[in-house]
């Protein structure tokens, strides 16, 4: 027989010895514990429990069972637990166990010992600032609130290079310390003002001085500003100079001159009309130009691309002095207004066929339904927002009205109803609405009328340029 024969064998008798004496033994201790009561007691107290007061870490999972020693005489269906831990709160809660009519109690202390997690970094400041520790810390976290201070606090108001002990406490008062290093130096270098490049502006229009303007500084993260314009004259031509004074904690200061010119208006304090026609050319445009080379008057045609039959008159438009600009190539709102890129796309179009046809590069503009209008909205919300900057960025100026003949509400509106509307209006540039299409005759009859009513006012009809008053309305979208 071989060696690992022989110790299995070994083995398994030894095995069997050891099983015959515990039986022996619970055959004899039976009788006896049965006779003194024990084992009816263990039946009927079955619960046996480690603790009465657990003390549990704050937001770790808490199983009540964890806290059962030994059950004698009873499985886990036969005990109802009933707990009132919340292990996401700091304090004592009850915990019962029930087994055959029986409750044993325990008291769950729900504490935090775990300090908080603690990161810094150095830092570099000037000798002015008032030094505290939240300027050094990366990451403060823990499952309570952390209150920030220094360890041994010192006077660190020279230059040089510090160590400096960061202290974050919790709560429940347990702590994590980490050093950090803190820099001072002499702060001699001023801030920096940016946005103040020259401008020009047209005479009687203004400027905000402060919009676009910033201003950094190498240690103070709020340096002061103050801006001087009061030489600037917006009503008189000339060269002006704007002074930026910035000045950060430290006392460094620096003055930037930032010179603003005012152009001279051809139109300033001048009475001046602006008609303007929007969706042609049509057959009633040779009539318009007719009446404006009567009486010596100005206009501007915002022209579409969906009557290009009459396309020859563009040129005629420009020759007479006039405008030609862009409205729109489809006029579909659906279209225009699907995206910026859409727009874009048919601004493009009505540029190109402009300039095909009149030989000009328009760079005037007015949206399908002005500015105000909400239909835009249906195929993309806040559209004109963008739109409305995007297009002065790109070298556009769009333009709104101020004064409608209301010829849009209908077809053939008695002249003299356009009339009246179209000259309600005292202020002192005026961008009146009209439409010239195939459909608006009554239109063409009132502007003899328009024009002789504000001649006797002291107005002038001029085309509008880029610099002229556009009449921008609120935007809705």
């Amino acid at each position: 027989m071989t060696k690992r024969r022989k110790k299995k064998r070994n083995f398994r008798r030894k095995r069997h010895r050891a099983f015959l004496i515990r039986t022996a033994v619970i055959a004899l201790l039976v009788p006896l514990l049965a006779a003194s009561g024990i084992l009816t007691y263990l039946y009927t107290h079955p619960v046996v429990l480690k603790d009465t007061v657990i003390t549990h870490e704050l937001m770790e999972p808490f199983d009540p069972w964890e806290n059962v020693k030994q059950l004698f005489f009873a499985d886990r269906q036969d005990v109802t637990i009933k707990s009132e831990a919340d292990i996401t709160k700091l304090g004592d809660y009850p915990v019962s166990y029930i087994c055959r009519g029986h409750v044993y109690k325990a008291t769950v202390k729900v504490k935090d010992t775990t300090p908080p997690v603690l990161k810094v970094r150095p830092y570099t400041t000037d000798l002015t600032e008032e030094i505290t520790p939240e300027k050094f810390v990366e990451e403060a976290t823990d499952l309570t609130e952390v209150t920030l201070s220094f360890k041994n606090p010192g006077t660190w108001d020279k230059e040089g290079t510090y160590e400096v002990q960061i202290d974050a406490a919790d709560t429940s008062g347990n702590e994590t310390v980490k050093t950090a290093e803190l820099i001072r130096k002499k702060d001699v270098t001023p801030p920096v003002v940016q946005g103040v490049e020259n401008v020009e502006v047209l005479q009687g229009r203004t400027v905000d001085f402060s919009e676009g303007i910033t201003v950094t500084d190498d240690m103070d993260p709020d340096p002061q500003l103050s801006v001087n314009s009061d030489q600037v004259d917006f009503a008189t031509p000339g060269t002006y100079e704007v002074t930026y004074t910035t000045k950060d904690r430290s006392g460094n200061e620096e003055t930037t001159i930032r010179k603003v010119t005012v152009k001279k208006d051809r139109d300033y304090n001048r009475k001046v009309v602006y008609l303007t026609f929007d969706d042609g050319p049509s057959a009633h445009t040779d009539k318009i130009l007719e009446i404006l080379n009567k009486y010596n008057a100005k206009a501007t045609f915002f022209v579409t691309g969906n009557n290009q039959k009459h396309n020859d008159v563009l040129k005629r438009i420009v020759d007479q002095g006039s405008v030609v600009a862009l409205h729109t190539y489809t006029h579909d709102y659906a279209k225009v207004y699907a995206s910026e890129e859409a727009y874009f796309d048919d601004l493009q179009k009505i540029s190109d066929m402009v300039k095909e046809a009149a030989g000009v590069e328009s760079k005037l503009i007015r949206f399908p339904g002005g500015s105000s209008n909400t239909v835009s909205a249906q195929y993309c919300p806040g559209l004109m927002t963008k739109l409305t900057k995007d297009v002065q960025e790109k070298g556009y100026q769009y333009f709104d009205w101020n004064c409608d003949s209301t010829d849009a509400s209908g077809n053939n509106v008695p002249a003299e109803t356009l009339v009246k509307n179209a000259t309600s209006s005292s202020a002192q540039h005026i961008n009146i609405l009209m439409h010239d299409t195939d459909a608006k005759g009554t239109t063409v009859d009132a502007l003899p009328d328009i024009i002789k009513y504000y001649r006797s006012q002291g107005y002038a009809f001029e085309a509008l340029t880029i610099d002229s008053y556009p009449a921008h309305h609120s935007v809705n979208n």
